[in-house]
């Protein structure tokens, strides 16, 4: 078996580490650090953390705080012009998903030629890109670990990536004091994603030993205390775990890349502005249920590790794989997650469309266990509409 592996740079974890950040930015021979985050983050304060250290380090520093939801490559060139007016020589990634993929995608044009859709696709970038450093304050996308930007392209509708091994981070801080202060919603929400994103690459086909190893370390840190983040959220080692688990799964799938779940739950209708961990939350059982043949030695070993118990000696391998459906549904339940295309406003007729972009999301459908096109999944979603 052949296959390359890429990573992040650097990795630094634990609480409190964001103190290290100033010394991070002159290990990168920095001195003007460019923060991108999101409105909402900074109205509460979030990255004050960040700021009182980089100032305590001799760092100058600049807060954009306009990192869009959903970003679109207009307010990727526009973060990149601020930071280029500013002089910046590292720029910081702050926040969630969101965030980091403004950032990542900005950093593509702060060493290469615009606009961004040049770089639509796989490995498209031709410059490495500005140094940076990623920082995340949710423990879901995983994005801090992976080399992908998820824009929307306005110009033709829908979501695209920019992929390229020069846009993983040069450095990674993992604090999970960081993280206290989100809801228990958010949490359930972001939680769950980061399962799926490790679920969904250690079942897939493009799975290696590695991505093995990092994926069942990720599930089980997700599935062991996701619960226990959501009810007490000063849980710190629940947090801590949740937050390394999260990063484990994105140097997971940032190798192998999703599958069915994501395909499905990304291509939804944007206008009903569901949340991305929410989406991966209720479309969860829907891939599940239809790949769980497909591979059911490792669907088998997901259940165990959802139900918190090795049942090998006990049960069958097909009946533990279909038992990982309604393992994965307790969960949720658990978490206040409801199931069901319905219960999120999605009319039936929006089926159909949402299915053919599913089938046509060939970077993950590519990576499925079992083979789907648009009459699987259209199928699928039809069954599970009701939850």
């Amino acid at each position: 078996m052949s296959f390359t592996h890429y990573a992040v740079k650097k990795i630094v974890h634990g609480l409190g580490s964001i103190r290290q950040a100033p010394v991070e930015v002159k290990n990168l021979k920095g001195s003007k650090a460019f923060i991108v985050t999101d409105p909402g983050l900074a109205k509460i304060g979030v990255q004050k953390p960040l700021e009182e250290a980089l100032t305590a380090g001799g760092i100058e520093w600049k807060l954009y705080a306009e990192a869009e939801l959903e970003p679109s490559m207009d307010s990727i060139q526009h973060c990149t012009d601020e930071a280029k007016a500013f002089g910046a020589d590292v720029i910081i990634g702050f926040g969630g998903g969101s965030a980091l993929d403004t950032t990542k995608a900005a950093s593509v044009l702060l060493s290469n030629e615009g606009p961004i859709d040049k770089y639509f696709g796989m490995n498209l970038v031709p410059n490495p890109c500005m140094p940076s450093i990623l920082i995340p304050t949710t423990a879901g996308t995983g994005s801090e670990m992976t080399n992908i930007s998820v824009l929307a392209d306005t110009k033709n509708g829908g979501k695209k990536g920019v992929v390229s091994e020069y846009m993983y981070a040069d450095v990674v801080i993992l604090d999970a004091e960081l993280t206290f202060g989100l809801p228990p919603k958010v949490t359930a929400m972001t939680g769950v994603d980061a399962f799926v994103h490790a679920m969904e690459s250690f079942c897939g086909i493009a799975a290696t030993p590695l991505t093995d190893a990092l994926n069942l370390q990720a599930m089980k840190l997700v599935a062991g205390n996701i619960r226990q983040a959501y009810a007490n959220g000063g849980n710190a080692a629940a947090r801590d775990a949740m937050l390394y688990g999260s990063a484990l799964a994105g140097m997971g799938f940032g190798n192998t890349q999703n599958g069915i779940i994501h395909a499905i739950g990304t291509t939804l209708p944007t206008e009903y502005h569901i949340p991305h961990g929410l989406a991966m939350s209720f479309v969860g059982p829907v891939g599940i249920a239809y790949n769980h043949i497909a591979n059911p030695e490792k669907y088998a070993i997901v259940a165990d590790i959802l139900r918190g118990e090795d049942r090998s000696a006990c049960m069958s391998v097909l009946d533990r794989a279909a038992d990982c459906e309604g393992a994965f549904i307790d969960m949720l339940r658990d978490l206040d997650i409801k199931t069901g295309f319905a219960a999120y406003g999605i009319k039936r007729e929006d089926l159909p469309a949402s299915a053919e972009r599913a089938a046509n999301a060939k970077r993950l459908i590519d990576n499925n266990p079992r083979k789907a096109g648009k009459a699987e999944i259209l199928s699928l979603m039809e069954t599970y509409y009701e939850g």
